[in-house]
């Protein structure tokens, strides 16, 4: 019954994922034929994005990107379209100011990364522009700027989470919304891409424990393609009010993200036991009256989430900031120096700099 379920909604929804080929397909040619006006900007940009619908680890890329340009000597301000929040923008976050205005993600980023500015706009050409008279950085990295080909760009990373056996399938079959996963055609889109990031299933883990790539995923990038893949770090789990690390035990888990399997796996790999598992909306806005619910229901016991979701659960009421932790992650991507040889050199030829280009230098984690 369930075969003749799935088959009949295919039918029903193979002419809308005709309609969005050819969508997505003219407005492509449009920008390809420079007959939609781009902005360039006078500072090299570098886009972070994905091709499929869902979490594809683009935001903790960015923020090893910025902190790889750093080491570098380079001065990297993020724009966000700042999802989830009210602020329209052109508008530069401030270490203070609420997810719910600016977004999680971005609120997230501040936090991570003060050493560099983060912008949020809508329009990411408003966005370059301000960053430009404000005068901030010499890179901006444009988070989630795949298809947004408004603002031209000298890189182009395309995040592709590849880390369960659904998320391959759906990303060898090739299908576009609302048929499959993909938001245009594969082939033209990972054509344009300077770079293909394949990020594993998100559980904490070194890059010698990386699996073996499926050949199947292999078989349909670009021949040619710069392929890396991306693996989490952790420094454990975190209590938000205190800040001290919290030993393994009895937890409840909890989070508002894409693919949160990996979340509630990496708790497992790291020792915790968990007392139950709640899988929330991604971008899912927590409130007090959620934490407390939570709270009851678990009396005595922790209750640890996402540092994405942390930054939405930091200004709240003491006694649930007592109660919480974070699992501390951070991404970083190998071969590492290979990666901060490609993109620094495509930014330094934009900026007119010349000699080596040092890989050498370390890379701080995020915090």
């Amino acid at each position: 019954m369930d075969r003749v379920v799935s088959f009949v909604q295919r039918v029903a929804l193979r002419p809308l994922a005709a309609l969005f080929a050819l969508v997505t397909r003219a407005r492509g040619w449009l920008y390809d034929a420079k007959l939609v006006r781009t902005y360039e900007s006078r500072l090299p940009v570098v886009s972070i994005g994905n091709v499929t619908a869902g979490g594809n680890g683009k935001t903790p890329l960015c923020m090893y990107l910025a902190e790889v340009l750093l080491a570098r000597g380079l001065k990297p301000v993020i724009l966000s379209r700042g999802y989830g929040g009210r602020q329209r923008g052109p508008r530069r976050i401030q270490p203070g100011d609420s997810p719910r205005l600016v977004g999680d993600e971005p609120a997230l980023m501040v936090r991570s990364c003060p050493a560099v500015p983060v912008y949020v706009a809508r329009s990411r050409v408003a966005g370059a522009r301000l960053i430009e008279r404000d005068g901030t950085g010499n890179v901006i990295v444009l988070d989630d700027g795949f298809q947004h080909r408004a603002l031209a760009r000298e890189v182009d990373i395309v995040s592709v989470f590849a880390g369960t056996r659904e998320a391959i399938d759906l990303f060898v079959a090739g299908e576009l919304l609302p048929l499959g996963r993909f938001r245009e055609n594969r082939q033209r889109a990972l054509r344009r891409a300077s770079v293909i990031v394949i990020a594993e299933r998100r559980v904490v883990a070194g890059p010698e424990a990386l699996p073996d790539l499926d050949s199947r995923l292999l078989a349909v990038m670009p021949s040619g393609a710069s392929v890396f893949r991306s693996y989490l770090e952790t420094r454990g789990v975190v209590r938000l009010e205190s800040g001290e690390a919290l030993s393994p035990c009895t937890v409840v888990a909890f989070a508002g993200i894409a693919n949160p399997s990996g979340f509630f796996d990496s708790l497992r790999a790291l020792g915790f036991s968990l007392d139950s598992e709640y899988d929330f909306a991604d971008h899912y806005t927590f409130t007090e009256r959620d934490l407390l619910e939570l709270m009851q229901r678990h009396p005595g016991v922790p209750l640890v989430c996402t540092v994405k979701d942390a930054v939405k659960i930091r200004t709240m009421a003491v006694e649930i900031r007592e109660r919480c932790a974070a699992l501390d992650v951070s991404l970083k991507v190998t071969p590492a120096d290979a990666f901060a040889v490609q993109i620094v050199r495509r930014i330094r030829g934009k900026l007119g700099l010349s000699g080596p280009v040092s890989a050498a230098l370390p890379v701080k984690s995020s915090g």
